[in-house]
Parts: structure tokens; C-alpha cells; sequence
């Protein structure tokens, strides 16, 4: 009776490294799964803390301008981007006499209107 142990044991053994692998593969599998779904659902659910917006001032020799509804001078305006049409975006980008930077804005300071 001995025998036939050790020729079960053997088989056991033999199955567990292919068992072991399929298994290893899913918990790896699962494992990536379960760290971009944590990060992507939490991006989801966290309040936006910052706005898009960008920086524009006029350069050196130009003391103001105006531009797409808009003036500038050498102190400088920042807009949320949810102000600005592409269009008027275009407009200030391109325009010479400007500098324009891309940056974000704390959303407790944010004024999303526009000024009178």
C-alpha cells in the first residue's frame, strides 16, 4: 500500500507546478486589474481641485491690448478655459503682442463668470 501513496504523491506534485501557474497568472491578472481600477475610479470620484486655465499678459514694449473680449496689460489676466470659445483661444495664442501660458487655478479661488 505504500506504493501507491507515494505514486499519488508523485502526481500531486507533478500536477501542482501547472496548476500553480494557471492560477498565478489569473492573481497577476487580477492583481493589475485591481490596481488601475482603484486609481481610476478614485480620479472619478475626487472633486477636481484645479481648472485649466491659462496666463496672458502683453510683452515688454506693449503696455495693453485688447483681444477676444478681453484686455490685457503687462501685469497679466488668468481664464479658466471654460471661459474661453477655441475660436478666442486661437486668437490669443497667435497674437503677437501677447504671452500666453498654460496653467491651473485652485478651485476655492476660481471665478468662473466673467467680468462685467
Amino acid at each position: 500500500m505504500a506504493a501507491p501513496k507515494t505514486t499519488t504523491a508523485k502526481a500531486k506534485q507533478a500536477a501542482t507546478p501547472a496548476q500553480a501557474s494557471a492560477p498565478k497568472a489569473e492573481q497577476d491578472a487580477n492583481a493589475k486589474s485591481a490596481q488601475s481600477t482603484p486609481s481610476a475610479t478614485s480620479a472619478k470620484q475626487a472633486p477636481a481641485t484645479e481648472l485649466p486655465g491659462v496666463f496672458i499678459r502683453t510683452k515688454r514694449r506693449v503696455k495693453s491690448r485688447r483681444r477676444a473680449g478681453f484686455r490685457f496689460n503687462r501685469e497679466g489676466v488668468g481664464i479658466s478655459l471654460e471661459l474661453l470659445s477655441e475660436q478666442q483661444l486661437k486668437q490669443l495664442r497667435e497674437d503677437p503682442a501677447l504671452e500666453v501660458t498654460d496653467c491651473t487655478f485652485p478651485v476655492d479661488d476660481a471665478n468662473t463668470t466673467p467680468e462685467a
